[in-house]
């Protein structure tokens, strides 16, 4: 008879705990979908800004919320996140090295524009931009699905 309970009880706690595991790894997507239209829409605001030469005063908040959110960005692919509700291809986790230098490119360029936008260097800002574009777009390309 215990052991009957005690089977019970292991079977419900393991199946607890999936479902844990299922509930975190989907409030995981949620909130990498979240970080990802926050850089979507400071990547879209810039190029507004930019091509349109409205709100020039808003570039610099811009290029700084770009900055920051970008060193939020590589850590909302953990482990358990592949699965599910996600645009995000398996290559994330099974090449993690090829990933993290996209990862680190596209920090490096946030940065950079951030720097470039702060100083007023509108000579030097179409590069940065582009730079920066083109680390998205490398993302994009290789480890996001159609």
């Amino acid at each position: 008879m215990y052991r009957m309970i005690g089977k019970v009880c292991v079977v419900g706690l393991a199946l607890m705990v999936s479902q844990l595991t299922l509930a975190d790894a989907e409030s995981e997507i949620k909130y990498r979908k979240a970080v990802m239209k926050v850089v979507g829409g400071h990547m879209g605001s810039i190029g507004t800004i930019l091509r349109g030469g409205v709100h020039m005063e808003d570039l610099k908040l811009h290029a700084n919320g770009m900055a920051s959110i970008a060193q939020v960005a590589p850590h909302v692919f953990p482990e358990g996140t592949d699965t599910g509700k996600t645009n995000a291809k398996a290559n994330i986790w099974q090449e993690p090295e090829d990933f993290k230098m996209a990862m680190d490119k596209f920090v490096a360029a946030a940065d950079n524009f951030a720097v470039v936008a702060n100083a007023g260097d509108m000579a030097n800002i179409g590069g940065a931009v582009k730079q920066l574009g083109g680390s998205c777009k490398g993302c994009h390309d290789d480890y996001k699905k159609e």
